[in-house]
């Protein structure tokens, strides 16, 4: 058994799943070059919010539960490059590493495993020209997200912060913006040098272990041919804007415009072009001012609790 925070925790857990492959099934462990170890679980005081990613938990294993707020494209990253060269007919290969891999400073052939150059070799030692051999090359699938506090458990009165999130292999394309997840990795700082100097302030970012999603955006109610009925009952109602209202906050006394004014965004309007060319969208914007301490935070959270 290893601990999460063990920087070793990984290499001894696919070690162990090595071994154990072999010992179930011998031909599972010559097909399967590589396997992916993701933890889970509970994380005690290394559970935490975006808000709580403090330098103490920098080169830890923590736990980090958020909304995404961005996706990037996935792309191929070079793992391992081999090269050809015609005219002495040898290959030569390359291995890549950068500050956002799990392995840095653990022994590997006998050494600590550094960043590497990202110098692409051209030319043997010799001078002689390479050809890249692209089909024995190795890559993996990298992505980047961004993950930001949930709404509600932010201090009221501060904006909600945000973390990075490297996504390598298996894990990429399994979160979509509005997406509630929960992901597991390593915290760490990237340091960020101009000409050998720094200022000492490094961008830090969490390589993604294991990610799971939570929670997503309310696109697909599962709703009975009774709520279907009543939904049709209240909609032919005179008053159904009134009712609405009432229905809307019910913990906030008076404000009852106001709460008109956000049941009619929440429904949003009817798209139309006009025919002289006009666009008028259909979404609705509020603007609402008030002194402080008049439930503005609290009807707008209501809005966001009934359709986040």
């Amino acid at each position: 058994p290893c601990h999460p925070n063990d920087p070793h925790a990984r290499t001894s857990a696919l070690q162990f799943l090595k071994n154990q492959a072999g010992v179930l099934s011998p031909k599972m462990a010559t097909l399967v070059r590589d396997f992916q170890v993701g933890f889970e679980g509970s994380f005690g005081a290394q559970h935490l919010s975006p808000r709580g990613l403090l330098s103490k938990f920098l080169c830890q294993m923590v736990c980090v539960e958020g909304i995404v707020t961005k996706c990037s494209l996935v792309s191929p990253k070079v793992v391992r490059s081999v090269h050809y060269c015609p005219a002495t007919g040898g290959h030569e290969e390359r291995n890549y590493r950068d500050a956002t891999s799990l392995d840095l400073g653990m022994n590997v052939g006998g050494k600590a495993a550094v960043p590497t150059s990202s110098t692409y070799p051209t030319q043997d030692k010799d001078g002689n020209p390479l050809e890249t051999e692209f089909g024995l090359s190795t890559y993996k699938d990298h992505q980047t997200v961004t993950i930001q506090e949930m709404p509600e458990r932010a201090p009221l009165g501060q904006l909600p912060r945000s973390v990075d999130i490297v996504l390598d292999h298996d894990l990429v394309d399994k979160v979509r913006p509005g997406d509630r997840v929960q992901c597991i990795g390593v915290y760490r700082a990237l340091a960020n040098t101009a000409n050998g100097t720094t200022n000492g302030v490094f961008k830090t970012t969490l390589l993604c272990n294991n990610v799971r999603v939570i929670g997503r955006d309310v696109g697909g109610l599962n709703m009975t041919a009774d709520d279907i009925t009543k939904i049709k009952e209240v909609g032919e109602r005179e008053d159904v804007l009134h009712l609405l209202g009432r229905s809307f906050a019910p913990s906030i006394y008076g404000h009852d415009f106001i709460k008109r004014a956000l049941v009619l965004q929440l429904i949003g309007g009817e798209e139309k072009n006009l025919e002289n060319g006009t666009h008028l969208r259909g979404d609705i914007n509020v603007l609402m001012v008030g002194d402080p301490s008049t439930a503005k935070s609290q009807l707008c959270r209501s809005a966001m609790g009934l359709a986040p």
